[in-house]
C-alpha cells in the first residue's frame, strides 16, 4: 500500500528508524507499507524546480518492488516536472550506494567531511534515466492525517 498525504506520520517514522529528522525544507513524503505496517519512506525535501531531493529509509528491502518505485518517482517527475533527483548518503553505506545505482542515479560528487560520520557522495537520477520506471500506471490508494492517527 502507497501513503500519501502523511507527511507528518511517514516524516516521523522515518526519524524514529535514524534517531535524527529527515529532510530539509518543504519535505513531502511517501510510505510503503506491507501488510499493515510501514516499511519504507521516500521523504522529499529542498524542491527548487528543476532539482528535489529524495531521502529514503527502510527496515526491508523488500518493499522496492516495481510499483513502489513508479510512485515514489512519479511525485519529483510527472507532478512536479523536476529533470533530476537529488540523493547523498554516507560514503560508507555501501548498500545504499549500490541501490541508488541500480535505479539508474549517477555518482555526482564526494563531499568531505560532510556527515558527522566522515564523507558523503552524492547522486543524481535525471528524468530521461527514470523513464523505465514510470511506464506503467497503478490504482492509487490515498490517506490522510487524520486516517493515520485513527
Amino acid at each position: 500500500m502507497i501513503l500519501y498525504n502523511c507527511d507528518s506520520f511517514v516524516a516521523a517514522w522515518a526519524a524514529q528508524k535514524l534517531g535524527r529528522p529527515v529532510g530539509g525544507a518543504y519535505p513531502r513524503t511517501i510510505g510503503i507499507m506491507r501488510r499493515g505496517e510501514l516499511v519504507a519512506a521516500v521523504i522529499y525535501s529542498d524542491y527548487k524546480h528543476p532539482d528535489i531531493h529524495a531521502s529514503i529509509v527502510s527496515t526491508t528491502p523488500a518493499w522496492c518492488t516495481r510499483r513502489a518505485l513508479r510512485h515514489i518517482l512519479r511525485y519529483p517527475f510527472v507532478q512536479l516536472g523536476c529533470k533530476r533527483v537529488t540523493a547523498v548518503t554516507e560514503a560508507t553505506n555501501h548498500p545504499a550506494r549500490e541501490f541508488l545505482c541500480r535505479l539508474g542515479f549517477r555518482q555526482e560528487g564526494i563531499h568531505p567531511d560532510a556527515r558527522p560520520t566522515g564523507d558523503a557522495v552524492s547522486y543524481g537520477l535525471l528524468a530521461r534515466d527514470a523513464a523505465r520506471w514510470l511506464a506503467e500506471e497503478d490504482q492509487v490508494v490515498e490517506f490522510t492525517e487524520r486516517a493515520t492517527a485513527a
